[in-house]
């Protein structure tokens, strides 16, 4: 059986403009695998280096002064690109692969020099975002699969492969693709997920590494949400289930009125022995040098093919936290500027929070997400979107009232109580130092005064017996 891509008309569309105004551009691949052999595309987007909207200078050739081919891609900027989108999208959907498009026919040739230049560009690529799987960006290990797509706009047609990586470099393999125009249809899953957990920090040296720290506590954030169990529309689902059946029974039940919209609420549910029996690594901790306080509700949204299982549907929740969680500590820890702080240092922060926009219409159009900090405008995430996603929007259409801020009184209350804590530390471990002091002198004096009085004995004694 030969995979297969389905894209929308709308995405042909895409291609063709990019080609026709810039000649020659590339981007990413983002969607769902919603079956074996089965990947559904629900966005195409260029690099940002590149501005559909400015004439492009041209060069003696005619063309712009951008890459002409597939060997002149800027790797970095690709891969940034990846990683940035990364953390846009739904816990749900994964950049999936690269597409370039021309106006050249040659792009589509499989036995040109383009597409040598695409498993060289892949290989290379996969490389970097292996060596970033290190960053708190990114999930554990990058795919070793990626989609490429071929476009050509002078003949109208593409060529899909679905290229493998190994280590010493890599293969295509036959794929096939295909524009439809009905739109696919997703169910939306929503989720609050409460965070009030402290952690510890482990370390020996007098320096702290921050954001090493916080990568251990999002590793055991992990092991929390492999433990946990979700419950859909309040009720527990089995995990072989197709979506698509379990809407059709929860349809058919004259009594539910929450499938009408296609959108179903999940919660999360963390119990003690769910930790002690599940957890992989549980926490096992000896000794430490202070400790990690998370406090919020995460929101998560993600879209679902009616192919996908109900266990698909709970990995892409968890997924999709993870995904939020890790973006907002990125953002944190990329505006430090030193990392290594002192053991007794007091650190209270309040991480920005989600915001939604839509990229497609609709009653449950598919949402992508950025982040932004208490008192910045909007308008930063319509420059992401640009810059990252290739999307026009507007700062009318952000839904920002989701996640809500943190009361002011609320979080100087906060801030205030662990600064009196803080105090109240240090003056009862004065207190505890004087009181320590005092009970040494007190020893010494009671020492001194035990020998003179063996002293006195002595020469009263020896008086009587001469």
């Amino acid at each position: 059986m030969v995979a297969i891509a389905l894209l929308s008309k709308s995405d042909q569309e895409y291609l063709q403009k990019c080609a026709t105004q810039l000649h020659f551009a590339y981007g990413i691949i983002i969607g769902q695998k919603a079956e074996p052999g089965k990947y559904v595309i629900v966005h195409l987007a260029k690099n940002g280096d590149e501005d559909v909207d400015l004439p492009m200078p041209t060069d003696d050739s005619g063309l712009g002064h951008g890459p002409h081919k597939v060997e002149q891609i800027d790797m970095q900027a690709l891969t940034n690109q990846m990683i940035s989108a990364f953390k846009m999208i739904p816990g749900s959907f994964d950049v999936l692969g690269i597409f370039v498009t021309s106006v050249n026919a040659e792009i589509i040739s499989e036995h040109s020099a383009e597409f040598k230049s695409a498993k060289r560009l892949l290989f290379d690529v996969h490389n970097l975002l292996k060596q970033g799987s290190a960053s708190i960006t990114l999930k554990e290990e990058p795919n070793t699969e990626y989609l490429y797509l071929a476009y050509s706009s002078s003949t109208k047609t593409a060529v899909c492969k679905m290229y493998n990586y190994v280590s010493n470099g890599g293969t295509f393999s036959s794929m096939d693709y295909r524009f439809v125009e009905k739109p696919f249809e997703w169910f939306t899953f929503e989720c609050n997920y409460e965070m009030d957990d402290v952690f510890p920090v482990v370390a020996s040296a007098e320096k702290i590494n921050i954001e090493m720290q916080f990568h251990n506590t999002i590793e055991w954030v992990r092991d929390y949400l492999q433990a946990s169990e979700i419950f859909i529309q309040n009720e527990t689902v089995e995990d072989s289930q197709l979506l698509e059946t379990y809407v059709k029974r929860k349809r058919a039940n004259a009594k539910s009125t929450a499938c009408t919209d296609d959108c179903f609420k999940a919660s999360i549910f963390l119990p003690i022995k769910c930790l002690i029996s599940k957890c992989v690594n549980p926490i096992q901790v000896r000794e430490f040098n202070g400790t990690i306080h998370f406090q919020g509700t995460i929101t998560s949204r993600i879209w679902c093919n009616p192919k996908n299982t109900l266990a698909d549907v709970k990995r892409f929740l968890r997924e999709d936290i993870m995904r939020s969680l890790t973006a907002r500590i990125q953002v944190y820890c990329d505006g430090l500027t030193d990392p290594n702080v002192s053991n007794e240092s007091i650190f209270i922060s309040e991480p920005p929070r989600r915001v939604y926009f839509s990229i497609s219409s609709g009653n449950r159009p598919i949402q992508f997400s950025e982040y932004i900090f208490r008192g910045e405008a909007p308008t930063v995430a319509v420059a992401q979107a640009k810059q990252i996603l290739d999307l026009d929007i507007t700062v009318d259409s952000i839904v920002a009232d989701w996640e809500g801020l943190a009361e002011d009184d609320a979080f100087n209350e906060e801030t205030a109580n662990s600064l009196d804590t803080s105090k109240q530390k240090v003056i009862k471990h004065s207190e505890r130092v004087a009181a320590s002091q005092e009970l040494t002198r007190a020893m010494y004096m009671l020492g001194i005064a035990v020998a003179l009085l063996v002293l006195v004995v002595s020469v009263v004694v020896q008086f009587i017996l001469k």
